[in-house]
């Protein structure tokens, strides 16, 4: 079990500040480290620290995140089109959390 799943797991089980301290420590070390998380692993912590973040009512601010997100969405499939993805279903659900999580 990766740091991810440890990140989903717990905002499944609805622990949204722990979930935002974790994925902004994780987010912060792989802006000094950038070869931490693949793009789909970085994608995924941006939508779950945003998704921590819109639950603590701080929606200007989850929505800068989702924002980031889809940057990120959009890396993401500019190196799927140079390598196949290894992610699976996964950037699917987390895509479909955000579309469904996202504030009008």
């Amino acid at each position: 079990m990766n740091v991810i799943d440890h990140v989903r797991d717990m905002a499944a089980a609805g622990l949204h500040s722990n979930v935002r301290i974790i994925s902004s420590l994780l987010l912060t070390m792989s802006t000094n480290n950038p070869e931490l998380f693949s793009p789909s692993q970085k994608y995924q912590l941006l939508v779950y620290h945003a998704d921590a973040i819109f639950h603590d009512k701080e929606y200007r601010n989850a929505a800068c995140k989702y924002n980031m997100a889809l940057q990120q969405k959009k890396v993401l499939s500019k190196t799927s089109k140079v390598r196949p993805s290894s992610t699976g279903g996964t950037t699917s659900a987390v895509q479909a959390q955000v579309s469904s999580t996202k504030p009008s």
